[in-house]
């Protein structure tokens, strides 16, 4: 049936703005398209982002930008990733189907889209998970944090048989004219458009909506089926690979 690859933002699956705070009630409503979409012979690895369990940590102690002289910063990479863990946890236990983790602190060194990183493991059938996480980098910055959108765009293009990559949003139904309340839905984007957005800099420790859409545009080039759409709704995730479409943003190269 193909790979399917989904990604669960961090907005969606927590409240952003509370510390280590989940959104149980979204992660049960997912876990159904997982247990649909396995039934159905799908190999699906799902990639879910920090929200509230990483980023407000992270950000206070500077972690994006490595070690910092005079900061002290390995508590912080401790609490993140133990939070991390927990959240990871809660997505696992919402689930009805067995699936493999991948920690990325366990197989990634450095950051961005040329992270290294040996990804074959996530070609074994079934239901794979990771997120994203602070990894180990070279010398002199030591660490930093990895993006589940650049793990996306590796898994996407890397990885063979890959039908759909779908990233869920937690707030809007896919990509937006702009924000703000009058904005409107994009049916179709690509990157030559360009995009008008908000970036969450308070919050956010990576890239925000810009990363994921630049992300999607690459993925596009080899993918056929590359869309954001709202998770709060979770039968769009399946009409898009059972029927080929639903209300959200398709993304072309």
């Amino acid at each position: 049936m193909g790979r399917v690859i989904l990604k669960w933002g961090g907005g969606l699956i927590t409240d952003k703005s509370q510390l280590c705070t989940p959104r149980i009630d979204r992660l049960e409503a997912l876990s159904t398209t997982i247990t649909t979409l396995t039934e159905q012979g799908h190999d699906i690895i799902l990639v879910h982002g920090a929200g509230s369990y990483g980023h407000l940590r992270a950000k206070e102690a500077r972690l994006a930008e490595g070690r910092i002289d005079g900061l002290e910063q390995s508590d912080a990479i401790h609490q993140v990733r133990s939070d991390m863990d927990e959240l990871h946890s809660l997505v696992i236990d919402s689930l009805h189907v067995d699936g493999m983790s991948h920690p990325p602190r366990d197989f990634v060194t450095n950051t961005g889209a040329g992270f290294n990183g040996d990804l074959s493991a996530f070609e074994t059938p079934g239901l794979h998970l990771t997120f994203g996480d602070v990894v180990p980098c070279d010398p002199p910055q030591d660490f930093g944090i990895l993006s589940g959108d650049d793990l996306m765009l590796r898994l996407a293009i890397e990885l063979p048989d890959v039908t759909h990559v779908i990233f869920a949003m937690g707030d809007v139904p896919g990509l937006m004219t702009g924000p703000g309340a009058g904005a409107e839905l994009i049916a179709e984007w690509s990157a030559s458009e360009g995009l008008v957005g908000a970036h969450a800099t308070e919050q956010d420790v990576t890239g925000g909506i810009f990363l994921k859409a630049e992300r999607a545009s690459v993925i596009a080039s080899t993918v056929d089926h590359v869309w954001f759409v709202d998770g709060r709704q979770p039968s769009r995730i399946l009409a898009i690979v059972n029927d080929g479409g639903a209300l959200g943003t398709r993304i072309r190269p």
